[in-house]
């Protein structure tokens, strides 16, 4: 099984402990000396994401950083376990936990092999907000197939998943050498990461263009982040 892990920061906190680009690298050298990574890469910061949404027909933009949102997410893992019991185990390995902490979610994404390999990558994060009502008769799922269905006939798909609720995520992070592990739902974030795409685009702009269509944007924010190019793990 698939899972997500996400490497989320609290803003304004400085970490509890500085972790270098050597140690996750070599935390994602051994998942895939396992032939557990699927893939991973930090993600360029905040301050040059941007939240979009479509209401009413009419795109609206904005540039961040979010003063408004209390966590950053600073990088992704997605990694293949037998079960939830192994795949909290890695998490609770992610040098990431002894500086901020980690998000552990199941996830099933579709992907496309090989995938393109032309301009950049960037991580389209879906945002849920309080008033989010979900998806009762699957509509929202069948717009959302549409839009990466048109993706792949374009060759700007890399992969897609939603994060389920249930089960829930869980959050580990360690403060003085002792890990705790958190179930969700977590009361302390305002916005729920609903789910995720990998789509490539030659820029940001070109990014924003792609985002825009996502049906997500009518109903909730699409963030777009470009994936930070690291020497291959």
């Amino acid at each position: 099984m698939d899972y997500m892990l996400l490497i989320v920061n609290r803003r304004g906190e400085a970490p509890r402990e500085p972790i270098g680009f050597a140690e996750m690298g070599k935390f994602a050298a051994e998942l895939g000396q396992a032939g557990k990574l699927r893939s991973g890469a930090p993600l360029h910061p905040d301050t040059a994401a941007a939240r979009v949404k479509v209401r009413g027909g009419k795109v609206r933009v904005v540039d961040g950083p979010f003063a408004e949102s209390k966590e950053v997410i600073g990088g992704y893992f997605m990694f293949d376990a037998r079960d939830a019991t192994e795949a909290l185990e890695i998490a609770k390995r992610c040098p990431a936990a002894r500086s901020g902490l980690v998000e552990l979610h199941l996830a099933s994404p579709d992907r496309v092999e090989p995938p393109p390999t032309s301009g950049s990558r960037f991580m389209l994060v879906f945002l849920e907000g309080p008033d989010f009502d979900g998806d009762p008769d699957g509509a929202k799922y069948r717009e959302m197939e549409k839009w990466t269905d048109a993706l792949k006939r374009e060759k700007k798909y890399v992969e897609c998943a939603g994060l389920p609720k249930s089960p829930p995520g869980a959050r580990i992070e360690s403060h003085g050498g002792k890990l705790s592990v958190i179930d969700g739902p977590f009361a302390e974030a305002k916005e729920i990461v609903g789910g995720y795409s990998l789509v490539v685009a030659p820029d940001r702009a070109a990014a924003l263009e792609i985002a825009a269509r996502c049906p997500h944007a009518t109903w909730g924010e699409v963030e777009v982040r470009e994936v930070l190019k690291v020497p291959a793990m």
